[in-house]
């Protein structure tokens, strides 16, 4: 599993050196990733170019360097040497006494990385489902009544950026036609295993053994979203014969492994498809990301959906709206066009990447730091602005 990555930023390089020595030979090896710098401009152009840490702990003259540069979506710590802590300093972090035992640092640090997060529950947060129990595990569906607005994209790099933050991630496709299979895994001999899956899961249903399958044998280790995932199938018509209560079953499934802290589900936007698998997604999940694109016909057409559902006379668990948040994504700058409904807020907007008009290797729209950084905003919006840790192979970095 991942380590929690924060970056020390410290001039002095006699301060950093022994702090990596003591994290390198002591438990927090297995639980933390330190990447080091002392030169302010190595630091600003990594945090510029590079995934965003889950903290950032620096001196005075490190962050405030840093904060010039705009609003920081990295919880910071900053590293008090007893001087007034300036007040320019922007929301979302806190402090510490920069010289103090190791141990003690450490613990600081840690608790800052391991914040409470309010995933289960909270104004902010999201739950881990509505009126299905799903373990310990958030849903989280991404939805557009639209095709081609760039759902699947946001729904992987959603799935990365929470496995960044520390947590363990299962990205669900659920589309007719996976786009997901553009994106190779690196894991071979899982061939035909979703139709395997398939199988089991309406075989369960028929002899009445449904409360929960065995999925672990038919997962693997996506290493470009750095999460875990199905290997995606081709076979559409398979996907297609997917019922709710079959949808159901592989979510309820997936969250009673404990394995899981989300399971972020890229739904089919393509209208006049069967649409069991969304209306599984639409009633359970925790939280629902709708994607727009500031044009007026996608307004209308998210409103016009937003309205069905809402006098469709079913009874949406947890409320459809009040689980709902709003993406704009696409956007350049300024927002034209007004939301379809008046009870609806943009909670993000996505930027527009030109270099993504004409794309010729399909893993830059996972590697933009850019479009990265507001997924990572969007995220941490939804965790009400904890962080999860997991341990895993620590490694110590210095850049001078």
């Amino acid at each position: 599993m991942l380590p929690v990555r924060f970056v020390l930023a410290v001039q002095d390089s006699r301060y950093i050196e022994p702090l990596l020595n003591y994290v390198n030979g002591s438990s927090y090896s297995s639980s933390m990733q330190v990447t080091a710098f002392t030169q302010q401009d190595a630091f600003l152009q990594y945090m510029e170019s590079r995934e965003p840490p889950a903290l950032v702990v620096g001196d005075a003259t490190m962050l405030m360097a840093w904060f010039q540069l705009g609003d920081p979506a990295v919880p910071w710590l900053l590293l008090n040497d007893g001087a007034e802590i300036p007040a320019s300093c922007p929301p979302g972090g806190s402090h510490t006494a920069k010289y103090q035992p190791l141990p003690k640092l450490l613990e600081a640090i840690s608790a800052r990385c391991h914040g409470n997060s309010t995933l289960s529950g909270g104004s902010n947060g999201i739950s881990g489902g509505t009126g299905l129990q799903t373990g310990t595990a958030a849903v989280i569906g991404v939805v557009s009544p639209l095709s081609g607005c760039g759902k699947s994209t946001l729904a992987m790099n959603m799935a990365k950026q929470f496995a960044v933050l520390g947590l363990r991630v299962f990205y669900l496709n659920l589309e007719s036609v996976n786009s997901s299979v553009l994106f190779p895994s690196g894991c071979d001999g899982m061939e035909g295993s979703f139709s395997r899956l398939l199988y089991d899961i309406k075989a369960a249903q028929e002899d009445g053994s449904d409360n929960v399958l065995q999925v672990m044998p038919y997962r693997l280790r996506h290493q470009g979203l750095k999460c875990d995932t199905f290997e995606p199938s081709l076979h559409v018509k398979e996907i297609m014969e997917m019922t709710r209560s079959d949808t159901e079953l592989l979510l309820r499934s997936l969250g009673s492994t404990g394995q899981y802290d989300v399971i972020v589900v890229d739904t089919d936007g393509a209208s006049g498809v069967r649409e069991e698998r969304l209306q599984a997604v639409l009633e359970h999940a925790g939280a629902l990301i709708w994607v727009l694109l500031d044009d007026p016909i996608s307004m209308f057409k998210s409103g016009t959906r937003i309205d069905q559902l809402l006098q469709s006379g079913e009874s949406f668990s947890g409320g459809l709206m009040k689980r709902s948040r709003f993406v704009v994504n696409r956007y350049t700058g300024q927002l034209v066009n007004r939301p379809p409904r008046q009870d609806i807020r943009i909670d993000c907007m996505l930027p527009y990447i030109p270099s993504w008009k004409q794309l010729h290797q399909q893993e830059l729209l996972l590697m933009s730091p850019i479009y990265q950084r507001e997924v990572l905003k969007l995220c941490r919006q939804l965790l009400g602005g904890g962080d999860f840790g997991l341990s895993g192979e620590n490694r110590g970095e210095l850049y001078a």
